[in-house]
């Protein structure tokens, strides 16, 4: 199969022949239909999420079942699927707890490249290559059938696919802010994550919704996605702006950028006594300072979320689309064959790109 692979940090990706085993134990074979590129796709690419290379990224991925592995029963060949960014495992206690986007076996094989028996199914030449978090930049990948969700035939393959890593990034910023109707939410960073997670504040009931990116024609997205008001911190001080705007900080701030200064900025604007939620993504080495004694005076309580249930949670969102109340489609920027991904990093890494689509 062919397949776009990253042979060495910060070098374009190269679309080769590689071979694809069959799938083991409670694994699903996938041809893939579309992948959606995402900056931690990205960040692998410049060795900021050391997966050692040869590796092939991807993690937004829909598809068709093409062939299923001993022990498979939730999906069969034929069946219309996307796969979450998170595999879980099923069996560690944190799975068994209702935490599977926490799992403890995946957490240990998710930097290495590999499924949870510490091997890869590509292979070129003899030498392993490795997957970050399905390979989908491959016309064939191999995932974890705990990672999967049917399709309804009713809804496009292509238009989907975001959910896997946007959607349910998104989902699960929703399900730790622990928002009421009404409550006033303010999100940094207006990329996928950021723009999901606007539209399932507006499905959740959420009252102002205040987005703040450095890019206006994502701002003016985030507005027709469900913002009620826009903040360009390239153009003003956005915590002064918020906070006289809300008398004081909203009650939940969604920090999407996963960066030094939109961290702190989160923290700076979110109100006496409120919620930061964090599911931006920083590079894997970051040391982040932070002004512990702010925190404590403030009784402002920092949240991590590293996403949705996908066996839980995924089924919802795709019930949202089918109402229509969330829109994924509303995400992609561009489509791209497999030979033109490396012109879909560049759009990407330009901030000219929201999520571009590789078809393979």
């Amino acid at each position: 199969m062919r397949a776009a692979v990253l042979n060495a940090y910060k070098e374009p990706l190269s679309v080769e022949d590689v071979k694809i085993a069959e799938p083991k134990s409670g694994e699903v074979k996938i041809k893939v239909r579309a992948t959606g590129l995402c900056h931690s796709d990205v960040n692998v690419f410049e060795g900021k999420t050391p997966v050692p290379p040869p590796v092939i990224a991807g993690h937004e991925i829909s598809g068709i079942v093409e062939e299923t592995g001993p022990g498979v029963t939730r999906v069969k060949p034929g069946d219309r699927v996307i796969s979450a960014f998170i595999h879980p495992c099923g069996k560690c206690s944190n799975c068994i707890e209702g935490k599977e986007n926490l799992c403890e076996t995946f957490s240990q094989v998710r930097l290495k490249g590999v499924m949870p028996d510490g091997t890869s199914r590509i292979t070129k030449e003899g030498k392993e290559i490795r997957t970050f978090l399905g390979g989908g930049f491959a016309e064939y990948a191999i995932v974890g059938e705990n990672a999967l969700t049917k399709v309804p035939d009713e809804l496009d393959l292509e238009k989907v696919a975001v959910l896997g890593c946007a959607g349910l990034t998104g989902y699960g910023a929703i399900t730790s802010s622990n928002i009421e109707p009404g409550d006033t939410v303010a999100v940094i960073g207006v990329g996928g994550v950021g723009l999901s997670t606007i539209q399932l504040l507006r499905a959740s009931g959420a009252g102002r919704i205040i987005a703040v990116g450095t890019k206006k024609w994502k701002l003016d997205r985030a507005m027709e996605l469900g913002a009620t008001d826009t903040i360009n911190s390239k153009e003003t001080d956005p915590v002064k702006a918020i906070r006289d705007m809300t008398g004081g900080g909203p009650k939940v701030v969604i920090e999407a950028g996963g960066n030094e200064e939109t961290i702190h900025m989160a923290l700076d604007m979110v109100k006496i006594g409120g919620r930061v939620v964090l599911i931006g993504l920083p590079p894997a080495s970051s040391m982040i300072p932070l002004r512990i004694a702010s925190v404590v005076r403030g009784g402002i309580q920092i949240v991590g979320n590293y996403g949705g249930r996908p066996r839980v949670d995924m089924p919802k969102l795709i019930e949202l689309v089918r109402e229509g109340r969330y829109d994924p489609s509303r995400l992609v920027t561009g489509r791209f064959r497999l030979e033109e991904i490396n012109e879909a990093v560049k759009l990407l890494e330009s901030g000219e790109a929201i999520r571009s689509l590789i078809i393979p």
